[in-house]
């Protein structure tokens, strides 16, 4: 009796030792919400370069990050890549004028579900988004980046409004010493 009261625990520790790992493995990181600031009329790619100690430091409005892109279209940023799970809503993104009044940019997929006469994929800019990768090397580093273009449908495939990142750094003047110390060699 006693043995089958020890084999009957030990089955019991073991379960709830696998149920508690698989759970930690599994938890969601979520993002925090973001704010992307696109300065008005810019077309084609974009890229936020993470990690970078020289980089543009952290800016907050309220809970939300905010990504200020110059004309470049390459920010280059102090802060960490925003990992995890982020819902669409917690993601707004704007034209910015000159005197920094704000236009608001929809989602490709949110714009192509309206389907109006005012949503028109081809007179209509919107921002597709491809997510966070790794680039290098760029300077002797791998750099974490995020990468989205913005414009109609047309404008989002015509070469001439695309470009990789190491055509961004290269032709888009972006300042190497942004990448000092970035990485150790």
């Amino acid at each position: 009796m006693k043995f089958s009261f020890n084999i009957h625990l030990l089955k019991i520790l073991f379960i709830s030792s696998t149920i508690a790992i698989f759970s930690a493995c599994t938890e969601i990181k979520k993002s925090e919400p973001v704010i992307y600031l696109i300065p008005e009329g810019y077309i084609g790619s974009l890229y936020i370069i993470f990690n970078a100690p020289n980089g543009l430091p952290p800016k907050y409005e309220g809970e939300s990050r905010v990504y200020e892109i110059p004309p470049t279209g390459v920010l280059v940023t102090q802060m960490n890549a925003n990992e995890g799970w982020i819902e669409s809503s917690k993601m707004q993104y704007f034209y910015v004028n000159d005197t920094g009044d704000r236009t608001p940019i929809s989602e490709d997929s949110a714009s192509k579900e309206l389907n109006t006469p005012h949503s028109n994929a081809e007179t209509t800019r919107t921002v597709y988004v491809g997510g966070l990768g790794q680039s290098g090397p760029i300077y002797g580093c791998t750099v974490i980046n995020q990468s989205f273009t913005i414009g109609t449908d047309s404008e989002q495939i015509d070469s001439k409004n695309l470009f990789d990142i190491y055509d961004a750094i290269k032709f888009r003047n972006i300042d190497e010493k942004l990448f000092n110390n970035m990485c150790q060699h």
